[in-house]
């Protein structure tokens, strides 16, 4: 049998959430205040990569998201936090 016929990876794809969508999911709260919810809580996050540093220096910026699953445990620890 060929590789061609494994089932395996077929609904594997991840849906990944921009910040923007899990700002907007979590309550409208800004980028910033998720970021920071994020790491006070000790969640995970997903890194997509980094943007090319800016024109002026300094370390280049993470692009990062959440899975579904990632942004389920920020639901819920948002929903016990209030």
């Amino acid at each position: 049998m060929s590789g061609d016929n494994d089932h395996s990876s077929v609904g594997l794809e991840t849906r990944i959430y921009s910040p923007e969508e899990i700002a907007e999911r979590a309550g409208g709260i800004s980028v910033k205040s998720l970021a920071e919810v994020i790491r006070r809580a000790g969640l995970e996050t997903t890194t997509l990569g980094h943007a090319s540093p800016s024109r002026k220096g300094g370390p280049a910026r993470r692009l990062w998201g959440m899975t579904e699953a990632q942004l389920e445990r920020l639901l819920l620890f948002r929903e016990r936090r209030s």
